[in-house]
């Protein structure tokens, strides 16, 4: 027996579209049940399953069902599920996805912190562990990438908050007010692909930001709650749909790379940034290290705090990798230490930056300093001969007068 938690006031409905594969649906609220707190509510909407699933969700404790005769779709009913919700976020929620403890919290609070901020979206998984998604990218055509799909999910490009262009919907939270305020779902892009990409351009277009949190941990089985006969003719007829609906955005979007090019890649993941900022230090900024350290840490994060549209990335020469979330990706700052080769993970960024701030002096020597010239020729160089410096750059960013060309500004 699968008992939801009963919460008067809910901060959270969880919106579950179910339509066969009650084996994936009962691990899924099982999940759900064991490991989040209870501040949530949940309402399902079957698709009119026919493997026995109608019946299994009837036996649920707790939560409130809504069966519809026919499959409506994914879009659809998951309107169904909003409209039926009491909480202020709805989590929009996949039968095939198993969250992990911890992950409800972080998502609610990045909302919580900042009203402009429409949706949060976790890390994704699959089972086997491999990154699914850390947040994606949107190309000119109206294709998406997922940014990470396969490789290590604990590489430090996966472990900081950012923007995005859109995350899926298989784990999404969403202001329930935002999502209201644009409509929901599009019932165009029925029965399923694509419909989140247009909920996420449509929260963008009236103002609310989309965010990738990497604290929060989600597996997904991806495809499991879906037949594949004809996914490849629906994606394309909603790609283009897409394509028609968003002509004038998806037009300031880069092409998509043809093959895999990391800095095209990292292109398109930073494409809404307007402006790519590198730091260039020694000992990592760490709020846990020494005085010197933690000085650099709180730096930097004000830096990025006076600037939050940029992107901000730390490279440093000592300290121990970073593998997971900590002050910096908390910050929205892209940290790399102790590369195994500098001079490759230059290349693989190569015409990135418009800023790079060099404080540490090695950076200005040997093969480092002809790597920086060679891969970020078109970069201002920033000198900062030491953390005060860092501090200034950080007051003077953006102000007239400051020596920063008008283009930064």
């Amino acid at each position: 027996m699968i008992r939801i938690p009963t919460v008067d006031r809910p901060d959270v409905t969880v919106v579950m579209v179910t339509y066969n594969r009650w084996d994936l649906t009962r691990q899924a609220l099982s999940l759900l049940v064991e490991v989040t707190e209870p501040r949530y509510e949940v309402v399902i909407v079957d698709n009119a399953s026919a493997d026995g699933t109608a019946d299994e969700i009837g036996r649920i404790e707790g939560a409130r069902i809504l069966r519809n005769s026919r499959n409506l779709g994914f879009g659809p009913a998951n309107n169904q599920g909003a409209a039926m919700a009491r909480g202020r976020y709805l989590l929009l929620l996949n039968s095939d996805a198993w969250v992990r403890p911890g992950w409800l919290g972080p998502l609610v609070d990045i909302a919580d912190a900042d009203p402009g901020v429409a949706a949060v979206a976790p890390k994704l998984l699959y089972p086997d562990g491999r990154l699914q998604e850390a947040g994606s990218i949107l190309w000119r055509d109206a294709r998406v990438r997922n940014y990470g799909d396969g490789d290590i999910p604990n590489r430090p490009e996966y472990v900081f908050r950012r923007t995005v262009d859109y995350a899926s919907a298989a784990c999404l939270l969403v202001r329930r007010s935002a999502f209201v305020e644009v409509g929901g779902f599009d019932p165009r892009f029925a029965p399923m692909y694509c419909e989140d990409v247009d909920l996420c351009l449509a929260l963008r277009k009236h103002g609310g930001r989309v965010v990738y949190q990497p604290r929060a941990v989600v597996e997904h089985v991806r495809g499991a709650s879906g037949s594949g006969g004809v996914k490849a003719a629906r994606i394309e007829r909603n790609r283009r749909l897409l394509r028609a609906r968003w002509r004038s955005v998806l037009d300031r979007r880069p092409p998509e790379s043809r093959r895999v090019d990391p800095s095209g890649i990292i292109g398109g993941r930073d494409a809404l940034t307007c402006e790519r900022v590198l730091v260039l230090t020694g000992p990592r900024p760490d709020a846990g290290g020494t005085p010197e350290q933690r000085r650099l840490r709180d730096l930097v994060v004000a830096a990025a705090g006076r600037w939050p549209d940029a992107r901000w990335t730390v490279a440093s020469l000592d300290g121990e990798p970073v593998t997971r979330p900590d002050a910096l990706g908390d910050a929205g700052i892209e940290a790399f230490t102790a590369a195994d080769s500098w001079e490759d993970w230059l290349d693989g960024r190569r015409y990135h930056y418009g800023i790079a701030a060099v404080a540490d002096s090695r950076w200005a020597e040997g093969s480092l300093h002809a790597a920086l010239d060679a891969t970020q020729p078109q970069a201002m160089r920033v000198p900062v001969a030491d953390s005060a410096d860092l501090g200034a750059l950080a007051v003077n960013l953006g102000r007239p007068g400051s020596g920063i060309p008008a283009w930064v500004r």
